[in-house]
């Protein structure tokens, strides 16, 4: 379906149709997310179909002329309108738009959302408070829907980055705490080092991180239990592109934490961690994932990237320095 808005024009389609064209994953290479790509949405999107068979993935872009200034894709089940993208497994959702178009691009957008048959509800999560986009549609809902009701439901801490290096950065007490943890596990377990994920191994790291988070906890086991297929596959396909692989912390070559990091643009972000729970045992005074952490920051920040600690403002985040942003749902019903 195309509609023209001002000078925007709104094409939509349902199906992975728009997701598949390569117009769709440069930009958003360019604008966008990870979490905005194809490799991402069409894993979430495989996974989900199989499970909610009903559900409707729409893809929507926003051109002025043959000039593609904006997409976002949605997902239609039961009645509501929602971003594509669960909140169990996507941190950002929503649209992404062309710098300096996002006023008009956010405008279409939610006529489109008004004029669009089919659902009584809209769910809108995973959109970052302080990105301009975000912004300019939550205005224009309340203005075409006064009873909207924009709340914000979770955090997301992030490092921005820091010439000086990472412990510099922090405050003394956090960067002897910090130091004090990578004594400890050295001294109990061995010499550590990061090692990355390749082609060859990819998976089998994927499913130890997967064992080690199943066994933390019945919620993790019931985690991994739902989603941990989907990790596979969307980590497998993200490692093609190299914008996903599992990072290891080793000691004395042996594995005993690990991490799913996601690469976009100028980011690394954190996608699920997991460790051998034997090393964090009570009375050990161990931290495996503290440690794994504070090493992947310092060095993605001497990389000159930011680093992103992604959805869940846990102490662990704030401590080795994450700063929370935000993160706003948008829900009116019809």
């Amino acid at each position: 379906m195309i509609e023209r808005m001002g000078d925007v024009e709104v094409l939509s389609h349902s199906g992975t149709d728009l997701l598949t064209d390569p117009s769709w994953d440069a930009f958003a290479v360019a604008e966008g997310t990870v979490f905005h790509t194809r490799r991402f949405l069409l894993s979430w999107w495989s996974d989900r179909l199989a499970k909610n068979p009903a559900s409707r993935l729409i893809g929507v872009r926003l051109h002025d002329g043959e000039h593609l200034v904006g997409v976002c894709a949605f997902e239609l089940h039961d009645g509501t309108l929602a971003f594509a993208g669960g909140r169990d497994v996507v941190d950002y959702m929503g649209p992404i738009a062309e710098a300096g178009r996002e006023k008009e691009v956010a405008a279409a957008l939610a006529r489109w959302i008004f004029e669009t048959p089919g659902w009584s509800r809209i769910e809108l999560a995973g959109l970052v408070q302080d990105d301009p986009v975000a912004r300019a549609l939550a205005d224009e809902i309340c203005r075409l829907a006064p009873e909207a009701v924009i709340a914000p439901y979770d955090q997301a801490p992030r490092i921005e980055k820091a010439p000086e290096g990472y412990l510099p950065m922090l405050n003394s007490k956090r960067r002897a705490d910090i130091l004090r943890k990578r004594r400890s596990l050295s001294e109990a377990a061995g010499a550590l080092e990061l090692v990355d994920s390749t082609s060859a191994n990819i998976d089998a790291a994927a499913r130890l991180l997967l064992e080690w988070k199943a066994a933390a906890d019945p919620e993790m086991a019931s985690f991994v239990a739902e989603y941990g297929g989907f990790v596979r596959g969307m980590l497998a396909e993200l490692a093609a592109a190299e914008a996903g692989y599992v990072v290891e912390l080793h000691a004395d070559g042996r594995p005993i934490a690990s991490v799913i990091l996601l690469r976009h643009r100028d980011t690394a972000a954190i996608y699920n961690m997991a460790y051998d729970m034997s090393l964090a045992a009570p009375g050990t005074g161990l931290a495996p994932g503290v440690v794994l952490i504070s090493l992947l920051i310092e060095r993605s920040l001497e990389q000159g990237l930011r680093f992103d600690f992604l959805k869940g403002a846990q102490d662990y985040k704030l401590r080795l320095g994450g700063v929370p942003v935000d993160l706003v749902a948008i829900t009116v019903e019809r």
